[in-house]
């Protein structure tokens, strides 16, 4: 007998919200790089069965967030600098290419998507180590690409930000003042449609995440960032 719409909506939902959960829990360094996911400490964090913690596992394991590991058991995945260098260089090769072909050809509907996804991700900068605050940079950045992406770009930076944005809040706690100043300024760029100089600000903007984050890395015990 098919089960109920009811209670396949609710299984859904139950393994979209369990996901959301652990995704957090990975970006922000609650589960460590390397650390050993257990079923049965989840299950109790969670309040639910072992059968939506595997599935939400295996969701994160296509994100990249988690390792597969024999005898159905897995881990937090490792960081490393080489990663981290491969992650920048493809947000390079992709975004700064988009962004000057999506500014140049923006409709003043999309300058105003831009300018409200701004002012939204401005409301929550403080907080720069919260969902929220990652929910809106996204968006701003996304706002930015969406008139020149493809269904495949979104579907490559979607992956491909979740793991930056796991490096940054692992490693670097500061102000966000130089990435706000870069945000207006690409905002003013695309009010310009100035494509150009929009792909040389954005290229200085992930040149300084990346070695921020890299900085901290190294300054960063071995054991506190194990892989």
């Amino acid at each position: 007998m098919a089960p109920a719409r009811n209670d396949v909506i609710q299984r859904v939902s139950i393994v979209d919200n369990v996901t959301d959960g652990l995704r957090n829990a990975l970006l922000a360094g609650e589960i460590k790089p390397g650390e050993r996911l257990r079923v049965a400490e989840l299950e109790k964090r969670f309040g639910v069965s072992h059968i939506p913690i595997r599935e939400a596992v295996r969701r994160l394991e296509t994100e990249g967030l988690v390792v597969a590991l024999p005898q159905r058991a897995a881990v937090a995945a490792g960081v490393d600098l080489d990663d981290l260098r491969g992650l920048y260089d493809i947000r390079r090769i992709i975004e700064c290419e988009v962004v000057r072909r999506s500014i140049d050809a923006m409709t003043d509907e999309q300058v105003d998507d831009v300018r409200a996804a701004l002012a939204a991700l401005e409301g929550v900068a403080r907080d720069h180590d919260s969902p929220p605050f990652w929910e809106a940079h996204g968006a701003f950045h996304w706002a930015l690409l969406a008139p020149g992406a493809t269904a495949w770009i979104e579907r490559v930076l979607g992956q491909v930000w979740l793991a930056s944005q796991r490096y940054v809040r692992l490693f670097v706690s500061q102000t966000v003042d130089d990435a706000m100043r870069d945000h207006r300024e690409l905002y003013a760029c695309c009010v310009e449609r100035d494509g150009a100089r929009a792909g040389a600000v954005l290229r200085l903007h992930l040149d300084r995440t990346e070695q921020a984050v890299r900085r901290a890395f190294l300054s960063t015990p071995a054991e506190e960032r194990a892989s």
